[in-house]
């Protein structure tokens, strides 16, 4: 049973917002990433991909904002 984010693999922060970030980096995906289903369901990248089917290239993980605030600020619609 793979514990992983179906999304880490492409994930674009790694190589754009944090690209120069190695210590971050880690730190998000031991969080997030490979840390099983019950911590990368509470990515605010994974829940933002997953409701509306697209992720903003520079939203983190650990985002404070909630769904909503995130779809109003990129402009995003409810994917169906």
């Amino acid at each position: 049973m793979n514990t992983n984010c179906p999304n880490v693999e492409k994930c674009p922060i790694f190589k754009g917002i944090l690209k120069d970030r190695k210590m971050t980096t880690k730190s998000y995906q031991q969080l997030y990433c490979v840390a099983g289903a019950e911590k990368y369901s509470t990515c605010k990248r994974y829940e933002t991909k997953a409701k509306y089917g697209v992720c903003p290239p520079d939203l983190l993980p650990n985002s404070t904002l909630t769904l909503e605030q995130i779809a109003s600020k990129y402009n995003l619609q409810p994917h169906p």
